[in-house]
């Protein structure tokens, strides 16, 4: 649907709500203006609906809200006018609109609540955060139904500004509420919480802190990728290799699609633990169950170190018919090369070069949201700021 449509379909709303209001039999809040009549309203709108008509949207709506009156029969209008000013980007009229409501005396308390929630999305939308939580806040106190919505976006100020702490407590309160507690999605949003606080106590050297934060995004998600992979990163750098090993299992298990995340702390731990060959028999197995260019990679360099380059070049020349891929390719000609006479040109040597300077050009991580590309994994999306959205992208040749 288009944007025409979708304001034509507005003004109808309106038009709906004004005719409600006029001729519904209810009292009006306030006395109509002297000279004001049902011909001089209607004139209105049909200036309106020009405007719409001509592609001026903004000038539409300015006119709905000066001919539309503010009672109780129009309230839900004028928030759906302002919320449509704050998608468009008219944040400072959003805000007059709405605080234009919320100064109504007498106002019910069902739409007292929906106006200070549209108010602190239009205050959150200009940055104000601080006035957002204030509005935000007092919907709690007042503990109506209301403070569920509230909470979710209490929530989402405290992720824009990174307060991981007061962003699981406010969770916590949110699933106090059975339908968020079904919720998956809010429960694996949680448990990120928590895995950030643990990055960061990490990165302190407090590894018991960090242990509890793991706890807690586990108390949250079971089977949470991400509090896996955190934890397996603090038992390796305690030199608890195999419990390492085991967590890395546990993510990859849950998420095949993370098997690159996986690869490397796997070898580093094995090779710690001089177990190499239980390595390659690993991803062997891993490679049968569920096939993967990394691990083709990974196979290949393990065969060139036990085997020597020629087994490893005839195992990933058997490989890359099914799973081809440009860092594969550029693994064969490097093996192939390595068997050539120091002193051929075969004008192979620059190939490798070109195929890194192709890699660099792609991401290597894609959001399914909303398509943002990066070469570094974001557990939380930069552009749609949606959580574990980012998935690793195979490179494929063909």
């Amino acid at each position: 649907m288009g944007n025409l449509e979708i304001y034509v379909l507005l003004l109808l709303a309106v038009i709906a709500g004004w005719l409600l209001g006029r001729f519904g039999g209810r009292k009006l809040s306030r006395p109509r203006k002297s000279g004001t009549d049902v011909q001089d309203i209607f004139r209105d709108y049909f200036v309106g609906l020009n405007y719409l008509l001509n592609d001026e949207p903004d000038e539409a709506i300015d006119t709905f809200i000066r001919a539309l009156e503010v009672d109780s029969e129009t309230i839900e209008t004028h928030l759906a006018l302002g919320s449509l000013l704050r998608r468009r980007g008219k944040v400072d009229k959003a805000i007059k609109v709405h605080q234009t409501l919320l100064a109504r005396p007498g106002l019910d308390n069902s739409f007292s609540d929906s106006t200070r929630i549209q108010l602190s999305l239009d205050y959150i939308a200009a940055g104000l955060l601080d006035r957002a939580e204030r509005l935000l806040k007092e919907i709690l106190e007042d503990d109506r139904a209301s403070k569920w919505e509230a909470l979710r976006h209490l929530i989402t100020i405290y992720q824009t500004e990174k307060e991981w702490e007061q962003a699981v407590e406010y969770s916590q309160r949110l699933l106090a509420n059975p339908v968020s507690r079904r919720d998956g999605r809010t429960l694996s949003v949680a448990a990120h919480y928590c895995c950030e606080l643990a990055v960061a106590a990490m990165q302190e050297q407090q590894s018991g802190k960090a242990r509890q934060y793991i706890k807690r995004a586990f108390g949250f998600d079971r089977k949470h990728t991400r509090a896996s992979l955190v934890l397996a990163t603090l038992e390796q750098k305690l030199g608890n290799y195999q419990q390492a090993i085991k967590e890395l299992l546990r993510a990859r298990s849950t998420r095949p699609d993370y098997t690159p995340l996986v690869i490397q702390p796997l070898h580093d731990c094995h090779e710690q633990l001089g177990i190499m060959r239980e390595l390659e028999s690993l991803l062997a197995r891993m490679h049968q169950e569920s096939p993967h260019p990394e691990l083709v990679l990974a196979l290949t360099r393990l065969k060139r170190e036990s085997q020597g380059p020629e087994a490893a070049f005839d195992f990933l020349s058997s490989q890359l018919a099914q799973h081809a891929s440009l860092e594969g390719v550029k693994e064969l000609l490097k093996l192939k090369m390595g068997t050539l006479d120091a002193q051929s040109d075969t004008g192979l040597q620059a190939v490798p070069h070109i195929l890194d300077a192709l890699q660099n050009q792609r991401a290597a991580h894609q959001c399914t949201h909303c398509g943002y590309e990066s070469r570094s994994l974001y557990w939380l999306c930069p552009s749609c700021q949606q959580w574990d959205t980012m998935r690793p992208r195979v490179e494929k040749v063909i």
